[in-house]
């Protein structure tokens, strides 16, 4: 049998009742009583404990319950579904650094400015992306009592990065017997096999309890030649960009003198498309081709063991201990194609084809020095191993008293992240051998010993160690004639400890095929808050909120907030809320290393001077050199929010929030797309901020050869929308009890500038800018029967922005899935699910070079899955 706590019953009770698959009716707080008591519950977004069922700020709930509706196995891939995530958010990306993280983007306002939670605190941002967003994927999913998620700003709360939003990750506690679950999946379509084993344990006494569990998940990779849409296509084609999926960094030659692409000799080798089919990639250029999607995977493989224990103890009638901890071990292992760079070669050392009029003319030594842009197939795949450990230990007491209550909690948090890369190549070794003539272009390839010779193992590690010690009072102070003042004041320090290392040659950038560098620093921040709560009538109710931070590093902060509360009727809810808030310079802004990236941008200077149309001129990939910048400061915000709640009978109540998030002075690299228009305005070399565009030959009309974007505070930008939810429950028929819930995210307005301090548009409704989302799910029980029916829509896009009138062209589809489960308890008090996710097996929505936006759509296809628990 399984016991909860009178809160936890009240809790799952109200759960039950809304029962959405991804978000549905958040109740701000809830009342349980006991012995005629009413028991006061802390609400994520305020420290003052209350017994309201709606507080002044929206927030949502996703129960333990709602997690198996979704068939989705992890916490990360849950919050990803939910429509309060409108543009999408980063997942597992098979082969970069970043392959073992997932996060969530509230109001598309960037994860890094969602605050995450767990129990409560503050947890650290992953320390493999900056330090700034949480990586969902250290977060056991059998260890989740209930996600309440926020949407209002709460940095006079919570201090930085709460500017979106906050996703408070509840654990169980209190759990009385042991449960075993275990889960198997079979896609339809190859890869994202997949399958867990859990188990949860605890157990109880009058002076406290004991609750643990562990959890192992493992998932496997998908390879992009594993879908039909990101295969290569029209491989053999005569022009190259009618091509998908086939890169130049193959076999060619760049003239460093006349800037002319050139097919090697070389490219006579099978392993390039064709066995050396050459392309006309225009403007005189002439390029062998090498179809990456062959070797390269999509979505990373995944091997997830974590565990976690949660106690409390009664110490005496007035004070509880209490502590948890939580241990992971992420690891993953994705793929690159053959590593892909260049290398400078002198005159001579090169044989390379001529080409004139789409016919090959003859055979030549390179006449001038440049460059080669090589496919290191001899040197087999870039594969990618990263394994994370997170440890996160909070020990805490509570003391209760008649006039007042406090806490105080200690916090640990540790991630070690370390990415163990094999297949790349060092670049000056390379050139040493092609020098003394042992590097061997032709289709026999190269020697073993050459090979060994140029072959380059990578490590990157990040590691981030984070402590915070929390102290407050919950008091009562002053009365008005609709009751009391609740007050809480407390006060916060943190230590921020952060160290990314790579290895040495890569540092240096002498490496093919990888990129990054190191950084580090730490930082202290002090903080001292209060937040009231004042009755002003029986029906109107205030809440006021300040919080002070000062950072060791950058500067100090003060966030204010101002809530209200409105009973308009005994089933209306009217409240609105104002708050301003801030998010600091990650660490890694401030002090990282310059580090290598391969951005994309599109040269519509070039192609004017080349003559290509600006609707047929597409954008092309660039070595882009990113720096950081010491002089950062916090970027600055408003939100506010206004809100209707309508409990319209015992069984359907609906809600509607307005909200509004203006951001100001965001951190931000300024792109080269917004250095191209700076460049067109002002003139080449003349592009402030410390950016560059280097040109082939230092000519303003010459192809980009590389460029510099530096990191600053940009302007800002602008969103509203709606959120609107409906449920009805509690609908009884001869063939069983029905409930429904509809959510919905209505973007009104998402202004943002064009490039760095260009125009403003509203970009609503562009690529990877849905209007709106929504989920609708249809819950029904019969005995020991119960199904959930789950509709999730993702609105259609444009596909293409013009770049001078910013209108809007072509179209993205919109997509529309269909998620089924159904399950069964038994009498031996055991369940059987089963489930079906996507059922009609659709596809992201693709643009027209069949690529789709990672963030928004899932790649896994129509996937069965069968789950049997057993509780004792």
């Amino acid at each position: 049998m399984t016991t909860h706590t009178t809160v936890a019953k009240s809790v799952r009770r109200v759960m039950l009742l809304a029962a959405s698959a991804t978000a549905f009716t958040g109740f701000g707080a809830y009342a349980a009583e006991e012995n005629g008591d009413v028991e006061r519950i802390e609400v994520t977004g305020s420290r003052i404990k209350r017994t309201d069922m709606e507080g002044s700020s929206p927030v949502t709930i996703i129960g333990a319950e709602e997690f198996g509706k979704t068939g989705e196995m992890s916490v990360a891939d849950v919050l990803r579904q939910s429509n309060l995530n409108t543009f999408g958010s980063f997942s597992e990306s098979s082969g970069s650094t970043w392959q073992s993280q997932s996060n969530i983007n509230l109001r598309g306002a960037g994860a890094d400015r969602t605050l995450v939670l767990l129990n409560g605190k503050r947890m650290p941002g992953s320390p493999t992306m900056g330090g700034t967003a949480v990586n969902l994927n250290t977060i056991p999913t059998a260890a989740v009592e209930r996600i309440e998620i926020l949407t209002d700003g709460a940095s006079a709360v919570y201090g930085s990065d709460a500017v979106a939003g906050v996703v408070n990750i509840i654990l169980k506690k209190g759990y009385e017997g042991l449960e075993i679950s275990a889960t198997g999946s079979n896609p339809s379509q190859p890869g994202g096999d997949e399958w867990k084993a859990h188990v949860v344990g605890g157990v109880a006494g009058d002076n406290g309890s004991v609750t643990f569990t562990l959890e192992h998940l493992n998932r496997e990779i998908i390879y992009q030649r594993d879908r039909w849409f990101s295969q290569s296509t029209n491989t053999l084609a005569p022009l190259y960009d009618d091509t998908t999926g086939v890169s130049i960094y193959a076999r060619n030659f760049l003239d460093m003198t006349t800037f002319q692409f050139s097919p090697m000799e070389a490219c006579n080798n099978e392993k390039m498309v064709g066995g050396g089919h050459v392309y006309d990639a225009g403007d005189g250029d002439y390029v062998c081709g090498y179809d990456y999607t062959s070797e390269a995977a999509d979505h990373a493989s995944r091997e997830y063991t974590a565990g976690s224990i949660n106690g409390e103890l009664q110490l005496t009638d007035e004070i509880m201990f209490n502590a948890q901890a939580l241990f992971s071990r992420n690891e993953t292992f994705g793929r690159y194609a053959p590593a892909a760079g260049w290398f400078n070669v002198g005159a001579g050392q090169v044989d390379i084809q001529q080409w004139e009029n789409g016919q090959q003319t003859g055979t030549t030594k390179n006449e001038n020095a440049g460059r080669v842009y090589y496919r290191f197939t001899d040197v087999g795949t870039r594969d990618s191993t990263t394994i994370d450990y997170n440890t996160d230990i909070q020990i805490g007491l509570v003391g209760e008293h008649d006039d007042f209550n406090w806490d105080f909690t200690y916090h640990f948090n540790r991630a070690e992240n370390s990415n163990y890369g094999t297949g790349y190549v060092h670049r000056p070794t390379v050139e040493r051998l092609v020098e003394e003539g042992e590097f061997n272009f032709g289709p026999e390839g190269n020697s073993a010993d050459v090979v060994a010779a140029i072959r380059h193992d990578t490590l990157a590690q990040d590691l981030m160690d984070f402590q915070s010690v929390n102290f407050g009072v919950d008091f009562t102070f002053g009365e008005l004639p609709a009751g009391e003042i609740s007050w809480y004041v407390g006060t916060e320090w943190m230590e921020y400890k952060y160290q990314s290392k790579v290895d040495a040659e890569s540092a240096a950038g002498e490496v093919i095929g990888s990129s990054g560098n190191g950084s580090g620093g730490d930082r202290d921040v002090w903080a001292l808050f209060a937040e009231s709560v004042v009755p002003v009538t029986d029906d109107l109710e205030l809440n006021l909120a300040l919080r002070y931070d000062d950072y060791s590093d950058f500067g100090d902060n003060v966030a204010p907030k101002v809530a209200l509360r409105y009973q308009a009727l005994d089933d209306v809810v009217v409240r609105a809320s104002w708050g301003q808030g801030f998010r600091a310079p990650a660490l890694s802004d401030l002090y990282a290393a310059d580090s290598f990236s391969a951005d994309t941008a599109t040269d519509y200077h070039y192609c004017e001077i080349s003559g290509t149309p600006t609707n047929e001129c597409k954008a092309k990939q660039y070595d882009v050199t990113r720096t950081a910048n010491e002089d950062l400061e916090a970027e600055t915000s408003d939100f506010y929010n206004i809100g209707v709640i309508w409990d319209i009978t015992d069984n359907l109540s609906t809600k509607v929030e307005y909200y509004n998030l203006s951001i100001d002075d965001v951190i931000t690299f300024i792109s080269l797309d917004s250095m191209l228009v700076e460049e067109k305005n002002n003139g080449y070399g003349n592009i402030s901020n410390g950016g560059q565009i280097v040109r082939a030959g230092d000519d303003p009309n010459g192809k980009i050869l590389e460029a510099t974007t530096p990191l600053v505070n940009g302007n800002g930008f602008d969103t509203d929308g709606i959120d609107f939810n409906i449920t009805y429950t509690g609908f009884e028929t001869a063939v069983g009890e029905f409930g429904t819930t509809f959510d919905l995210t209505w973007v009104l307005s998402y202004d943002d500038e064009e490039y760095f301090d260009g125009p403003v548009n509203d970009k609503v409704g562009r690529n990877g800018l849905p209007e709106y989302r929504f989920t609708w799910v249809i819950d029904w029980q019969y005995g020991d029967h119960t199904a959930s029916f789950l509709t999730q829509y993702i609105d259609s896009q444009s596909e293409d922005t013009d770049p001078t009138t910013f209108e809007q062209s072509g179209k993205i589809d919109s997509q529309t899935t269909f998620d089924f489960t159904y399950s069964y308890a038994t009498s031996w008090n055991g369940t059987v699910t089963a489930a079906v996710r996507n059922i009609t097996d659709e596809d992201p929505s693709l643009d027209s070079n069949l690529e789709y936006d990672s963030s928004l759509y899932s790649l896994y296809g129509r996937t069965y899955l069968l789950t049997y628990t057993q509780r004792f």
